[in-house]
């Protein structure tokens, strides 16, 4: 057991360095064009962008807010905000399994068996992250230089092919819930959890989907927003920004080995922004990283100062 934990501590360094070292060879090759560029912050879009981003998280919230409901527990806004998004830092430990745990603590104070939060957790996962990835498939049909050389791994039909698969994904979450509630019991047998029944309507099933979707393309959009204050919109359309933002917004969170997806998100960030903002792609992602930073710490005092 101490061999195999041992093995995989040294693949997840082996990966994060790989991951850093081919972010460094990406600014690396482009440093004299981003060295060069006239950067200029525009306040007005920075500021909005930052308001744009809090505000998604708390759209986030009220999304699990009407999940955690389906179990007859009902919330405030700001305390589902404060369980959501504290708990959601949990991310920046390497495993992303603490982000659980953090959830399982927070509803404990409320009086929510740890059984349904764990349930609702897995199940935001299950509806979430197929939701961000239909906005993107969607967006590479309106920009198909998203799908670049290094994405399209599937030849010229990839737009099409990944639209078709994520739209039916998409309609087995909605039209079937219970079924995606049993592979989610199936999570929590996996994780030694006690399992739950939850019968979920498929109009609160859709009103779940088409929130997270709506809450993507909100967080896309105030990374448009940045992208704006820092490059005076240097050729990076609303949908393209939102496309790049929630796609390497999701590869870093499904990266368990990188905290907080550091590396992997900007990694994929600049490659997907190439095409449209060419060789100071790198910079704008890696400064995406800190204007995150920015709207991670403003929700987190927010979270704090809710009352418990």
């Amino acid at each position: 057991m101490k061999t195999k934990k041992s093995i995989l501590t040294l693949l997840k360094i082996i990966l994060t360095l790989l991951i850093l070292y081919f972010l460094y060879r990406q600014v690396a090759h482009h440093w004299q064009e981003i060295k060069a560029y006239q950067w200029e912050i525009h306040w007005g879009y920075m500021i909005l962008s930052v308001i744009a981003g809090v505000g998604t998280l708390f759209v986030l919230s009220a999304v699990w807010l009407k999940i955690i409901a389906g179990f007859g527990h009902q919330l405030s806004i700001t305390k589902a905000f404060r369980i959501f998004y504290l708990s959601n830092l949990g991310r920046y430990i390497p495993g992303k399994i603490w982000q659980l745990f953090g959830i399982l603590y927070l509803t404990k104070k409320e009086g929510i068996p740890p059984e349904r939060a764990g349930a609702s957790f897995v199940f935001s996962q299950m509806i979430g992250i197929p939701a961000s990835l239909l906005v993107f498939v969607l967006a590479a049909q309106i920009e198909p230089k998203l799908l670049v050389d290094q994405i399209a791994v599937l030849g010229d039909k990839s737009a099409y092919l990944m639209t078709a698969a994520m739209v039916a994904v998409s309609l087995i979450m909605v039209l079937w819930p219970q079924k995606v509630l049993a592979v989610g019991n199936a999570v929590l047998r996996k994780l030694k959890r006690p399992q739950v029944v939850f019968a979920l309507d498929k109009k609160v099933a859709l009103t779940i989907f088409v929130g997270y979707s709506v809450s993507w393309i909100m967080y896309g959009t105030a990374f448009w927003l940045f992208v704006r204050a820092v490059t005076n919109g240097a050729g990076c359309s609303l949908v393209a920004a939102v496309g790049a933002f929630i796609v390497a917004y999701q590869i870093g969170y499904l990266a368990l080995f990188a905290p907080g997806g550091f590396g992997p998100r900007e990694l994929i960030l600049g490659v997907m922004l190439a095409p449209f903002l060419g060789p100071i792609a790198p910079a704008v992602a890696i400064g995406a990283r800190l204007w995150s930073i920015v709207i991670e710490g403003l929700a987190a005092l927010l979270a704090l100062a809710v009352k418990k």
